[in-house]
């Protein structure tokens, strides 16, 4: 099994913290929303995922064990100009994305941006469809351990399936990026920018979606209730597994699409299974 290694890196608004494992391809792999939030919080997906590409697992701006304190930030667009740069750094002119909630959101902006930086698109229960924010986005974690654990629970559709062990590596690495200095207010632009209405809508997926023109695969839990989710579960089987035709046809043209035994956070619930279908695709299967 690969070995991961944590590193950082300087970049223009400070201390860029990231994971690293595997060689082949070039992987950004993406975390999602919260104080509590990090890399970590997708670190169960990197030995599945090791052995086909190199995997780079970002702390995005402001989130994590880096520089949480960010002037005039962190925003949409420093997160974006964030991600560019790290991959300037690394000497990267094109990458793959495996993107978790807003990981996923930002993939999808990326991809509209600059989309010749961008091989292929893989969004992991993304965010970015729903035009109200996702409830609890804003909260300022700083439970106690058993809290977090009930947290995480509560948040997974068959609890069973994180193993003890599991659940303690993802309570830990929650409670190191909750504890991380600043960490309490680090998120409050971004934040901002999510819970307006106006300003949320310019950064919304639906108009980009036509011009998206990198590979995308759609990929979401049966149970999560982010919309469009709850539709497209409900009207998968009848459409022939074509989003393209839903009630809600949010999908760039020639989009895959999948779903998943789980909720909103197949990276715990079925990481070898969203890790195999991520990388299936992203080789090209």
């Amino acid at each position: 099994m690969a070995a991961v290694e944590e590193h950082h890196i300087k970049l223009s608004c400070g201390d860029n913290r990231y994971l690293e494992a595997g060689d082949g391809p070039p992987l950004l792999l993406v975390h999602g929303m919260g104080v509590a939030t990090s890399a970590n919080s997708v670190e169960m997906l990197i030995p599945h995922l090791a052995p086909r590409f190199r995997v780079l697992a970002p702390d995005l701006l402001g989130f994590g064990l880096g520089t949480r304190q960010v002037e005039a930030g962190p925003t949409f667009d420093l997160i974006l100009e964030q991600l560019r740069e790290f991959m300037d750094r690394l000497g990267l002119a094109q990458v793959h994305w495996v993107g978790h909630s807003l990981g996923g959101w930002l993939g999808g902006l990326f991809a509209y941006q600059s989309p010749q930086r961008l091989g292929r698109l893989v969004m992991l229960c993304g965010a970015g469809l729903n035009r109200e924010p996702a409830p609890g986005v804003g909260a300022r974690l700083q439970p106690s351990r058993e809290q977090l654990r009930e947290l995480v629970r509560g948040w997974l559709s068959d609890p069973g399936r994180l193993s003890t062990t599991e659940l303690e590596r993802v309570v830990d690495g929650m409670r190191a990026a909750a504890a991380a200095p600043g960490a309490a207010d680090s998120l409050d632009a971004l934040l901002a920018q999510m819970q307006s209405v106006a300003v949320r809508e310019r950064y919304m997926l639906h108009r980009r979606m036509p011009y998206i023109s990198v590979p995308v695969l759609m990929a979401w839990g049966e149970h999560d209730a982010l919309d469009p989710y709850p539709t497209w579960s409900a009207e998968f089987d009848a459409l022939g597994r074509d989003m393209h035709r839903s009630s809600k046809p949010w999908a760039p043209a020639g989009a895959r699409f999948a779903k998943l035994p789980c909720g909103h956070h197949p990276q715990w619930e079925l990481p070898q299974q969203a890790a195999a279908l991520a990388g299936d695709f992203l080789l090209g299967s």
